[in-house]
């Protein structure tokens, strides 16, 4: 040991180190690959194969004495700086691995070091040099984004064109929707769709396979069905299949079953309601989002196969002598905020499906719901008669207990303080939409543009004064 001791300090004193002669001096009785095999230095933790490699190299030994300590400490650094004399191998390394930031060692820490260093930002800049390189987007992968961009535009474009049933669509045979929509169709009950219907019918019709829908026809009274049903059927079956046919470009085998009353029910008591099924879903969807539906040969709404929620529309009121709705409302919500009605009113609500301790709640929030529609009812002689509809947001489905409500409501008497007192009155049915909200002369639906379905009818009959001199009798000499 002394005699390569003696050889190496010779070795130094005949080329000094720009460093100092009294540098390797400590270092050298500390570290050096003379001293340990590579294998040594491998097994006390060094994995780094660069440092493992360096006792190979005919390099002085100024370079190789760098310390194997995981600490990282600056003072290394200085250690570390290269000089002319150094080998190929160690030139090498340096080339392969990242360019390491200044105050960073020249070898990258291994996997054992990260942990050390992570309070250091120099793992993040080591880990990711190479990546920047690659991922740096070239003209070529910004043409294929944009390809791929276009490729799934189009595909949505054909999706919209021939599955579209999210916006309303204008089909020539039928009238277009107005401004604002269609008119709302109130009816009595939330089962009103299924009225006077055949049980065995009703049956047959929940056992079809959806999709399918309800229709009531426009002007239909349910008179003669074995003359009308089938006409009817069929005049339903063109318009649905043009429906379906714009949306899917074929032919689609719609099927519509017409209503059937009861073998001994009463001749008032007609059911409306035809049942269209066999379509598909975009064709259902497209046909309830429109929902009125009026061609030359025939009008119809349409409606979902379910029970629907209790009707807005309560009740409606005659007797006031305003036409302002603001003092309608004024009087019936003082009636119903007055502190006996309003027990009355939680007292019904609580027998159905809502919690003790919000049916005060509850019956505040259907209280405050609570708006009124003016209808211009005249007399002979155009003597205003108005009529006021009632309506509220029923605070629960319960058939039951909504028309216990309703019939509550129904029978109290609303008092104003200067327009007179309202009384509720019974509904006169429209025949031509089937609306229990308005009689047939103040039907919104004949006022829509471009409407097809029927019209008020029109008194054509002349005054008498038109008819001076135009009826049997003698004439007078011209």
């Amino acid at each position: 040991m002394k005699d390569q001791s003696s050889a190496k300090t010779a070795n130094i004193s005949a080329r000094p180190s720009p460093m100092g002669t009294r540098q390797p001096l400590p270092r050298h009785q500390r570290s050096g690959s003379q001293f340990f095999p590579p294998n040594v230095l491998a097994d006390e933790g060094d994995t780094s194969t660069e440092i493992a490699s360096t006792p190979s190299t005919p390099s002085p030994t100024p370079r190789i004495t760098i310390p194997p300590i995981l600490t990282p400490e600056p003072t290394t650094a200085p250690v570390s700086t290269p000089k002319p004399s150094l080998s190929p191998t160690i030139d090498m390394e340096e080339e392969t691995l990242p360019t390491p930031p200044p105050h960073s060692p020249p070898h990258p820490p291994p996997d054992a070091d990260d942990e050390v260093m992570l309070d250091h930002s120099p793992p993040l800049t080591s880990l990711t040099p190479v990546p920047p390189k690659t991922t740096t987007p070239a003209p070529s992968s910004e043409e294929d984004l944009l390809r791929a961009h276009l490729a799934v535009a189009e595909t949505n474009r054909s999706i919209i064109r021939s599955n579209g049933v999210n916006s309303l669509m204008v089909i020539p045979q039928f009238t277009p929707v107005p401004q604002g929509g269609f008119p709302h169709i109130h009816l009595a009950h939330a089962a009103q769709l299924f009225d006077f219907q055949a049980a065995k019918v009703i049956t047959a019709w929940l056992k079809v396979p959806h999709p399918k829908i309800l229709i009531r026809v426009f002007n239909h009274d349910g008179k003669n069905p074995s003359v009308k049903g089938p006409i009817l059927v069929e005049r339903l079956r063109r318009a649905i299949t043009e429906i379906a046919h714009f949306i899917h470009q074929d032919e689609e085998k719609v099927k519509v079953s017409p209503p059937c009353p009861e073998a001994n029910s009463v001749e008032t008591d007609r059911p409306l309601s035809f049942l269209a099924y066999n379509i598909s879903e975009e064709t259902k969807t497209l046909i309830l989002n429109q929902r009125i539906w009026s061609s030359t040969d025939i009008s119809f709404v349409a409606h979902q196969f379910s029970i629907n929620s209790p009707p807005l529309l309560l009740f409606c009121l005659h007797g006031f002598s305003t036409t302002d709705t603001n003092t309608v409302k004024s009087a019936v919500h003082d009636t119903w905020t007055e502190d006996m009605t309003r027990w009355d009113i939680g007292d019904i609500l609580s027998e159905c499906e809502i919690p003790e301790e919000k049916v005060h709640i509850v019956a505040w929030d259907f209280i405050n719901s609570l708006w009124v529609e003016h209808l211009d009812f005249k007399a002979s002689g155009g003597i205003s008669l108005p009529r006021y509809n009632i309506f509220a947001v029923s605070p629960t489905s319960n058939p039951t207990v909504w028309t216990k409500l309703r019939a509550y409501l129904h029978s109290l008497t609303y008092p104003s303080e200067l327009e007179g007192s309202g009384t509720a009155v019974n509904f006169i049915p429209c025949p031509l939409c089937h609306s229990i909200a308005h009689p047939c002369r103040l039907c919104p639906f004949p006022n829509v543009p471009l409407w097809n379905g029927p019209k008020h009818n029109v008194n054509l009959r002349p005054s008498n004064t038109n008819m001076r001199g135009r009826g049997r009798g003698r004439r007078t000499p011209a």
